[in-house]
């Protein structure tokens, strides 16, 4: 069996360049095979850290109409309330990418 791939980023907008090209390329790939890319999000820091994919080159690139996107961790309060993971993702990254 092969050992794992660990790869160490010195900062969190390496992290976020190395995540937006990752996630990129794997959106194109499986939108190529089966016609969507499905995404889960969770709360907390992730939204802020895939703000790369809506910086050039990532942005035109990506099929956004093919995306599904589906919510880990959803609080249960409304989707406009400023605990809410949706609208957290909404405001920070959703309404920026169409």
């Amino acid at each position: 069996m092969s050992q794992p791939v660990i790869h160490k980023l010195e900062t969190e907008s390496h992290v976020a360049d190395a995540l937006a090209t990752y996630i990129a390329d794997l959106s194109a790939k499986f939108i190529a095979a089966n016609g969507s890319f499905s995404v889960v999000l969770s709360g907390g820091t992730l939204i802020d850290t895939l703000r790369k994919l809506l910086e050039p080159p990532y942005i035109k690139s990506i099929d956004w109409s093919k995306w599904l996107i589906f919510f880990l961790d959803e609080r249960v309060v409304p989707l406009d309330h400023p605990d809410s993971n949706y609208k957290l993702a909404y405001d920070g990254f959703l309404s920026k990418c169409r």
